[in-house]
């Protein structure tokens, strides 16, 4: 363990000074220990452990620091103070020693990795400072065992069983069998945790790689099926493929990961734009990454309700589940607290993930239609490009790696030649155009003696989308266009 690193740090160093000052015994405990076992950098939370109240010491580190001091918890006295080292946010969490002495303490935390304390006088005054380790944490460091401290443990907070598996997918452990089992039998206790925090820690889990394995975990665990209980029954519900509902939903997030690790080798001219498009924030912990992913998941939701046969009997189909799909998914989005913006994406991304499908069966996409895609889904259409793709790797019995099957069914290579020029459409064209039209209604209604009305919204989406094909370029060839249209034809007659 580099303890060096442990001394560097602005923030031990800060709270090292506050308790000789204070003369109070201060421990790091949690994540940070764990961490440096494991040879990771040390990030942006620290906890400590403190004999005695911790109000006056967070009030004190967030003066030194220029961070802002709160309280965690009246119950347990906890404390927080937040604040920035650069571009990065810090949380230092400041707990006072719950039992007789810090072995208590830690006896009485979640997972024994995380039950490994340091005292911070010892950190400063010696080169080996010795370990606090009661419950053997470090042995089950190094054989990547995660293990509960105990039953009791998942009882008083019931979160730390879907925490379990978000650590393992984060850290590379395996979950030790006798921890799984008390999940599995505790598992309906996760609703009592509130909502925010279930959200939390699962969008966590899908932002790693290797997503649908953290999925087919937590329904192995029985955890799935109780915080989405929509999700009961798609482990064998038939869709008419080769495969049921739950095991198509995994793939397709499989899927989206596989084509998202190759940005740069399938999209070289894109790749950068791609990357930053999904690592940036949706709202706070969620990236566009992650809600990808849970779309990809849940793309299908409305299948079950919606399952009848033709009507030769040959075979099934799911007439409007993409609607009932979107009617539950926004539920799902409520329920789990989650931001207008990303119940909006959601809903739209599962009631328009068909779109792409129904242009791959067109003789050619045309600029108008490009428009319209965009026009409808803005810059979510990236989402719809990629989740049509994950999808159809996730239908049919091809490999889910890297190279990807050079060898697509005719249906998926449409789908793909139809995306892949969607991306460069609104990379090369419909990102380009200026966000103000050339005309606006007032102008509309002015130039052809208009009155307001659906008349001149209808006219107004006409020019845009001659402004995005390049027909119209200047406000005077805007005038002289709309001069010029007929308006005996239908919307949408005439071809770009």
């Amino acid at each position: 363990m580099k303890k060096r690193l442990l001394r560097e740090s602005k923030i031990l160093q800060a709270v090292h000074r506050l308790s000789q000052k204070n003369k109070q015994k201060v421990y790091l405990v949690g994540g940070a220990v764990r961490d440096l076992f494991l040879e990771r950098p040390l990030g942006k939370d620290f906890d400590f452990v403190a004999a005695g109240e911790v109000s006056n010491l967070a009030k004190e580190l967030a003066a030194a620091t220029g961070g802002h001091a709160f309280s965690l918890s009246d119950s347990f006295g906890a404390w927080r103070v937040a604040l920035k080292s650069g571009k990065r946010k810090i949380d230092v969490d400041l707990s006072p020693m719950q039992g007789g002495d810090i072995l208590e303490d830690l006896k009485q935390r979640d997972f024994t990795i995380n039950s490994i304390g340091i005292s911070l006088e010892e950190i400063f005054a010696h080169e080996h400072p010795s370990l606090i380790d009661p419950l053997h944490g470090r042995s089950d460091l190094q054989h990547r065992i995660l293990r509960v401290n105990s039953e009791e443990s998942l009882v008083r907070d019931p979160l730390r069983m879907l925490r379990a598996f978000r650590l393992i997918h984060t850290l590379g452990l395996k979950v030790e069998e006798n921890t799984l089992k008390l999940i599995q039998k505790n598992k309906k206790l996760i609703l009592r945790s509130a909502w925010e925090r279930i959200r939390s820690e699962f969008f966590v889990g899908l932002g790693e790689m290797e997503a649908g394995r953290f999925l087919r975990d937590l329904h192995q665990s029985g955890l799935l099926e109780v915080i989405f209980p929509e999700v009961q029954g798609w482990e064998s519900f038939e869709q008419g493929t080769h495969q049921p509902l739950l095991e198509h939903a995994v793939r397709t997030v499989e899927g989206g990961e596989v084509i998202f690790a190759q940005f740069r080798e399938l999209y070289p001219s894109y790749a950068s734009l791609l990357v930053q498009h999904f690592s940036s924030i949706i709202e706070e912990g969620i990236s566009r990454e992650a809600l990808f992913k849970f779309v990809a998941f849940l793309h299908d939701s409305g299948k079950p309700g919606t399952g009848s046969f033709s009507p030769d009997g040959q075979f099934v189909r799911f007439l409007d589940h993409d609607q009932e799909g979107q009617r539950i998914n926004l539920l799902i989005a409520q329920r789990m607290k989650l931001s207008r913006k990303s119940g909006w994406i959601i809903s739209e991304l599962t009631r328009q993930h068909m779109r792409i499908l129904s242009l791959a069966k067109t003789e050619g996409v045309t600029s108008r239609a490009k428009y319209r895609f965009f026009r409808d889904l803005g810059k979510e259409g990236i989402e719809a490009i990629f989740l049509a793709l994950s999808d159809g790797l996730a239908s049919k019995p091809i490999r889910l790696g890297w190279p990807l099957d050079p060898e697509l069914p005719d249906e998926q290579r449409k789908i793909k030649e139809v995306a892949e020029e969607l991306l460069r459409y609104y990379y090369e064209e419909f990102s380009q155009q200026p966000p103000r039209p050339l005309l606006d209604g007032r102008e509309v209604m002015e130039a052809l003696g208009l009155p307001s009305g659906e008349e001149v919204g209808r006219l107004l989406n006409r020019l845009r989308e001659a402004e995005v094909a390049g027909r119209v370029r200047t406000r005077e060839e805007a005038l002289e266009f709309l001069k010029n249209l007929d308006s005996s034809r239908p919307f949408g007659y005439d071809k770009f």
